[in-house]
Formats: C-alpha cells, sequence, structure tokens
C-alpha cells in the first residue's frame, strides 16, 4: 500500500503541467469552482506544491465580481511592481488566485493557466438545485471547456483529474 498522499500527489501533477503548458516569467493561476471554499483549499494546496522547489509563489482570494483585478492584482504582478499591498514578485514567481466565477468572460483571459473544480454528488444522490447566477455561468461562461484542467473534488482528499471531451 502506498503512503503517498493522493491530494498531494495530484497538486505535485499539476504543477509540473502548469510548468509545461503556462509559458516563462511571472504565470498567473486561477482556480474556479461554485464551492469557494473548496476553491480556497485547493488553491493553498497547489501554492504550497509550487513552493516545494524555491519558486516564490504569492496566493490571493477574489470575492465574486471583483472588478478592479486586473488593475490593482494582475497587472502590477506582471510587471514586477509592488501589488495587492505587498512587495514585488520575482521573475519567475507564480500566483494562485481562487474564487468564483474566474472563468467569465471578463476575467477569463487573466489566467496563463487554470483549474475548474468540480464536486459531484454521490451516484444515487439527487443533485441540488443551483442558484440562477450559478446555472448561468456554468451556461454562459463554460467553465469546464475554459479551464486548463478540470479536477473532481468531491472528496477533497481524494481529488481526481478529469479529461473531458470538448469534440
Amino acid at each position: 500500500m502506498s503512503s503517498e498522499n493522493p491530494a498531494e500527489t495530484l497538486q505535485r501533477s499539476l504543477r509540473d503541467l502548469m510548468r509545461q503548458n503556462a509559458g516563462a516569467g511571472r504565470v498567473v493561476v486561477g482556480v474556479d469552482a461554485l464551492d469557494a471554499d473548496a476553491a480556497t483549499a485547493f488553491a493553498d494546496a497547489f501554492a504550497a506544491a509550487v513552493e516545494e522547489d524555491g519558486t516564490a509563489t504569492f496566493r490571493a482570494t477574489l470575492a465574486d465580481g471583483a472588478d478592479d483585478v486586473r488593475q490593482h492584482l494582475i497587472s502590477p504582478f506582471r510587471a514586477g511592481e509592488s501589488f495587492d499591498g505587498g512587495d514585488p514578485a520575482p521573475d519567475h514567481a507564480v500566483l494562485v488566485v481562487d474564487g468564483r466565477f474566474l472563468h467569465a468572460a471578463g476575467l477569463r483571459g487573466l489566467w496563463n493557466w487554470s483549474v475548474w473544480l468540480e464536486a459531484n454528488p454521490v451516484i444515487g444522490a439527487p443533485r441540488p438545485e443551483l442558484p440562477d447566477a450559478e446555472k448561468r455561468y456554468l451556461r454562459e461562461s463554460r467553465p469546464r471547456a475554459a479551464a486548463s484542467v478540470i479536477v473532481e473534488n468531491s472528496d477533497p482528499a481524494h481529488p481526481v483529474q478529469v479529461f473531458g471531451d470538448f469534440c
């Protein structure tokens, strides 16, 4: 029996995938989910995986509809200027941002790489009715198609990368 933690193993795998696909320089990663607490927990763990090799890593959590995120967080981070009340980021830093609705049209282009977290009910359990704003977001923004990776996170101790069929 393996002593590896499945969540940590997935986080390291996603970190390596991000490094292969997000390019060089300062990288901004978005972790999007309908469940804000799940997004924050996942983003914290992902940031820890990125930091393991000494990469300067920064964290931010966005409230729904954070209109000034580009001006006050993303642009200064990418430019190597002071951002979010903190120090400037070095050249090869990673900023991990979590929140809800991060794949909406106005925010989608901010991320060099992004994660969409899904949480599905147990087989046989009824699917809860979503609020109208969440239904509209899923229908119009299609975060599953927009994300760099999809993670099924119903059991946060055992998240699984999902390979969506985009054909």
